[in-house]
């Protein structure tokens, strides 16, 4: 879709309750960047996840970080995971989600 993402393991008892999160990621050479994190099942593509997953999009980056160790810290709740009719819809969504993850949209919630 065009918003790569870090796909990360984490056990149960850390995982969040589904949704959208605004988050400060620790790159491994100690870099900080912005990013959206989502929680959940990702119910909009063709086939949902069967479990709950957490997946990171860092805002403006492109780089590989397969088998790397990333710091996630989660500033804030965005909005809850749902199911969107079409890809684009949600394509549309991230957007303004990434607005919201630097502090230039609406509808922001504090965790």
């Amino acid at each position: 879709m065009g918003f790569p993402t870090a796909n990360l393991r984490v056990s149960k008892e850390k995982i969040l309750p589904p949704g959208v999160f605004a988050v400060q990621v620790t790159l491994p050479d100690g870099k900080r960047r912005r990013g959206l994190c989502n929680v959940g099942v990702r119910p909009t593509v063709a086939q949902p996840l069967p479990q709950c997953r957490v997946e990171v999009h860092l805002l403006g980056f492109s780089g590989n970080l397969l088998g790397k160790t990333l710091g996630i810290e989660f500033l804030r709740r965005i909005r809850s995971e749902r199911k969107f009719p079409s890809l684009k819809a949600l394509s549309c969504q991230i957007r303004l989600d990434e607005k919201a993850a630097q502090g230039r949209g609406n509808g922001v919630k504090t965790l």
